[in-house]
């Protein structure tokens, strides 16, 4: 089987999008962090919910302030997730335009199977 160098012969679209790659690796890898550490401050705030003495209901106003605060991580927690997934879609779909462009270089005889 022959392996096709993306940066032999690269052109001025392919290093675009090597830099487009780059950038949004980058961004996944960040926001992966910032997930784990919206997931940690999520996991601290509940237990500090669950920590509060009994009753837990809305007219224990210590209960009531943890919880809203529980509840402001957690959003904080999905929002992350939801720009890391939206990152992830990102960087596949650059990915599979190089694979696409590789795929436009090499002679026909050599191509990949569909």
């Amino acid at each position: 089987m022959m392996h096709v160098n993306p940066f032999k012969d690269a052109g001025e679209a392919q290093g675009d999008g090597m830099r487009r790659y780059r950038e949004t690796f980058a961004e996944v890898e960040a926001l992966g962090a910032q997930v784990r550490r919206a997931r940690r401050q999520a996991d601290l705030s509940l237990k500090r919910v669950n920590a509060v003495p009994e009753p837990h209901s809305v007219g224990n106003a210590v209960f009531a302030v943890e919880l809203e605060r529980h509840r402001a991580d957690r959003e904080t927690m999905f929002e992350a997730m939801r720009k890391l997934d939206a990152a992830r879609r990102a960087l596949r779909t650059i990915a599979s335009d190089f694979v696409l462009d590789q795929d436009k270089t090499v002679p026909m005889g050599l191509r990949r199977p569909a």
